[in-house]
């Protein structure tokens, strides 16, 4: 028999297009579960099929579905697949309402009393998921908080809708005006243009890390990582624990790792110990190790990252076959997590062209390692105000003909010695400490805590 003076947790449904994997929006998803649910709130996750640990799947609100990805490709660009603009808004419309039926079938079984979204209505790959949440919403009156990580007018494959009927949907519903819904950008710029081309204002939520949890440390479970990726103890590794997307310009780190294992600089550290005891021995080299996995459509990106690392003969280490969102362990193998990486990095890269904000800057900042910065537009305009200090990599990466990015090589050889002196300097530790007091001041769990009461400030059990 229910108690009656037991009030029912009040339950927000949180929705994307996929969930528990290792990128910055199934990361924050899972920080924003994590915080509502120790506020008293039940929480429940939606999102399409490839996703891990969700509570309510629907198939067709995976962006890499054959059919979701035919409409992105036509929808900006120029029609590739259609005669006409009205054969693509019809696939459009028929596949949103096949999902607005899904969705109401999960409002229904969930009986939410408040909803999350995560780009859902900014995104330029799954443009119909926007109408179908937009309709659910206006008929069902939930209250709702829209976060938009990023918007497909920031992304050079959605910079031209393909003609006035997309244009005119896009305006509707990327991103929509709807009563009941907040929106919430990352960073201040993309305020500033959410404003500007919307007329939405929105509050700004940056992303954030729990420092009160222990340090990522070497333990009984990860202590065989260097063995199974074939690296060695005096290795000195540079971790890029991001996805493997374009925009992320991984391609700036080989020529860079490539002449640090020049005389010129390996040198410099022979027979020496770095700031964390590591000490270097005569075999020791820079090794590149990637964390982070590539979706379908970055596959191609890979295979010539790859192809770069091997034509310039760095040594590198694709991790994503043993990588996953949290550890796991069966007769034959391990599965590790992205943090067991971490303690096992000399330094981290994180050579973005673009970001939203930087979960991944971040966690090196949490781990206590020095970071490799390209300086991308939010990180000017958001984080280096704030003091950080990092290696830079400069901002004035230029395209090649092949589609990637290079630095020069005055850039490259400033970024060397300032690996050298970070790995080598007294002073490195005490700055590695300063960037996690600074990170921890202004976006730890006690700050996204007090973000998210303000995005459901009026949602009554707040």
């Amino acid at each position: 028999m229910t108690d009656p003076d037991i009030k029912k947790k009040p339950k927000v449904l949180i929705c994307h297009y996929r969930v528990g994997w290792t990128d910055g929006v199934s990361l924050e998803i899972e920080k924003r579960r994590q915080i509502l649910e120790e506020m008293g709130f039940s929480c429940a996750l939606l999102a399409g099929p490839a996703s891990k640990g969700a509570d309510y799947l629907i198939e067709d609100l995976d962006f890499d579905t054959s059919e979701a990805r035919k409409i992105s490709r036509n929808a900006f660009g120029g029609l590739k697949d259609y005669r006409m603009e009205e054969e693509l808004i019809l696939d459009l419309k028929a596949l949103s309402d096949r999902m607005i039926f899904e969705i109401n079938r999960v409002l229904k079984s969930c009986q939410p009393d408040f909803i999350l979204l995560h780009n859902i209505f900014s995104h330029g790959r799954h443009i119909a998921a926007a109408r179908s949440f937009y309709k659910c919403l206006k008929d069902s009156g939930i209250p709702s908080l829209a976060t938009h990580h990023d918007f497909y007018w920031e992304r050079d494959d959605f910079q031209k809708p393909s003609g006035p009927l997309i244009e005119n949907f896009l305006k509707h519903y990327v991103p929509p005006v709807l009563p009941g819904m907040k929106h919430a950008v990352i960073n201040s710029l993309a305020a500033e243009n959410l404003l500007k081309h919307c007329g939405i204002k929105a509050m700004i939520f940056p992303d954030s890390l729990d420092f009160s949890v222990k340090q990522w440390k070497k333990d009984d479970f990860n202590r065989q990582i260097l063995i199974d990726f074939d690296l060695k103890e005096d290795d000195i590794l540079i971790l890029q624990a991001t996805r493997i997307v374009r925009r992320k310009g991984i391609e700036l780190i080989p020529p860079l790792i490539q002449k640090l294992n020049s005389p010129a600089y390996l040198d410099q550290l022979a027979g020496k110990t770095l700031y964390n005891g590591k000490k270097i021995g005569s075999r020791s080299r820079f090794v590149f190790i990637l964390g982070g996995y590539a979706e379908q459509e970055a596959e191609g990106y890979r295979q010539e990252l790859e192809s770069l690392m091997q034509r310039k003969d760095i040594p590198y280490r694709f991790l994503s076959f043993r990588i996953a969102a949290r550890r796991s362990s069966s007769a034959e193998t391990k599965t590790y997590s992205l943090f067991d990486t971490y303690p096992y990095a000399d330094l981290v890269s994180y050579p973005s062209l673009f970001e939203g904000w930087g979960n991944q800057f971040l966690e090196a900042l949490f781990a206590r390692k020095p970071v490799i910065v390209y300086e991308y537009p939010v990180f000017q305009a958001d984080i280096r105000p704030r003091g950080y200090s990092v290696i830079s990599l400069g901002n004035s990466a230029r395209r090649k003909e092949d589609g990637l990015y290079y630095l020069d090589e005055q850039v490259l050889n400033h970024a060397a010695q300032d690996v050298i002196d970070w790995l080598l300097s007294p002073e490195t530790v005490l700055r590695l400490e300063e960037n996690f007091r600074l990170a921890r001041s202004e976006n730890s769990y006690d700050a996204l805590r007090d973000w998210m009461k303000q995005g459901m400030e009026h949602y009554g059990p707040l």
